[in-house]
C-alpha cells in the first residue's frame, strides 16, 4: 500500500528509538522493587526469543557462528546495560540516560590515548562534558553518587563494547554478533535466576506487566537503533537520540513525580549540548 523512502524510514525509526528507549527506562523505574537480574532478564529473554524466532523464519545459519568469539562483546554489553539499570533505579531517568549517552567521548578518550586519533578540538567538548558530569554529582545535588557513576560506567562499558564488535565484524555478522549477545546474556541470568537464593516466582506475578515492557520497548529500541544506524550517519542518529533525555524529563516529572535538582537539570542541559556538540564536529571529520 504505502512505500516509504530511506529517508523517511530513518526519521520514523529515528523518532522510534529515543521514545522506546526512555519508555524502556521508565518501565525499569517501575521494576526498581524486584531483582535487577530478574529486569535484565526480561531484557535480554523478550529479544533473544523474538529476535532467535525471526532469523530462524530467515533460514539463518546458526552453525555459522564461531560462539567463543562473542564472548567477550557479551560481557562488556550486558556490564553496560547492568550499569544503566543500576542507573535509572538510583537516579532520575533523564540523567541517567544523559550520563550514558557520554559514549561517544569515552570511544574518543580511548582512541587518542592508544595512538588510533590525535587530540583536536573535540577535546573541549570532553572537558565541557567533566564540568557537567562534576554540575550533576555535586554534594549538594540531589543525585545519588553510585547511581551517577554507574550511568558513566555504562558508557565506558558501551564505549569499550563498540571497539570489540568492530575487531569481531571482521569475521561475524551483525545477526550473529545481535543473536549471541542476547543468547549469552539471557543463559547467563537464567542460572543465576535457578541457582540464586531469591524467590522470583513473586515478584514475576506482580511485576509483569513491567517486566513485559521493559523486554519489549528494549526490542523496539534495539530494532530501531540498528535500523537507524543502517540508514543515516552515526552523528546524526546520537543527536536524534539526545530527544530520550527530554522525554526522560517529562517522564521524571509527570508520570514519577520526581524532584529534579536545579544543579542536576543544568548539568544535564550542557552535557546534552557537549555530545550534540561533538556529534556535529565528529561528523565534519
Amino acid at each position: 500500500m504505502f512505500k516509504l523512502d530511506n529517508r523517511q524510514q530513518a526519521i520514523g525509526l529515528m523518532m522510534l528509538c529515543p521514545m522506546s528507549l526512555a519508555l524502556m527506562g521508565y518501565a525499569v523505574k517501575l521494576s526498581h522493587h524486584v531483582p535487577v537480574a530478574l529486569v535484565l532478564l526480561a531484557r535480554f529473554g523478550i529479544s533473544a526469543l523474538v529476535y532467535g524466532t525471526w532469523l530462524g523464519l530467515r533460514g539463518f545459519e546458526f552453525r555459522s557462528i564461531r560462539p567463543t568469539r562473542h564472548v567477550l562483546r557479551t560481557a562488556l554489553g550486558f556490564s553496560s546495560v547492568a550499569c544503566l539499570f543500576g542507573a535509572i533505579s538510583m537516579i532520575p531517568l533523564s540523567t541517567a540516560l544523559c550520563l550514558s549517552y557520554t559514549v561517544p567521548l569515552f570511544t574518543y578518550v580511548i582512541s587518542v590515548a592508544l595512538g588510533h586519533l590525535k587530540a583536536d578540538i573535540r577535546f573541549v567538548y570532553v572537558a565541557i562534558a567533566i564540568v557537567a558530569i562534576a554540575l550533576i554529582v555535586r554534594p549538594s545535588a540531589d543525585i545519588n553518587l553510585l547511581g551517577a557513576c554507574l550511568g558513566l560506567a555504562s558508557a565506558f562499558f558501551g564505549a569499550l563494547a563498540l571497539f570489540e564488535i568492530k575487531r569481531i565484524a571482521k569475521t561475524e555478522g551483525s545477526d550473529a554478533i545481535l543473536i549471541m549477545y542476547f543468547l549469552y546474556s539471557t543463559l547467563a541470568l537464567l542460572l543465576f535466576s535457578i541457582f540464586g537464593t531469591q524467590r522470583l516466582e513473586d515478584d514475576i506475578t506482580a511485576s509483569l506487566p513491567a517486566l513485559i515492557g521493559v523486554g519489549l520497548f528494549g526490542l523496539a529500541y534495539q530494532f530501531s537503533l540498528v535500523g537507524s544506524l543502517a540508514r543515516a550517519p552515526v552523528a546524526t542518529v546520537s543527536l536524534a537520540l539526545l530527544a530520550a533525555v527530554a522525554i526522560g524529563y517529562g517522564i521524571d516529572i509527570i508520570a514519577l513525580g520526581a524532584q529534579v535538582s536545579g544543579w542536576a537539570v543544568l548539568g544535564t542541559a550542557l552535557l546534552a549540548a557537549s555530545i550534540a556538540g561533538y556529534s556535529l564536529t565528529d561528523r565534519s571529520q
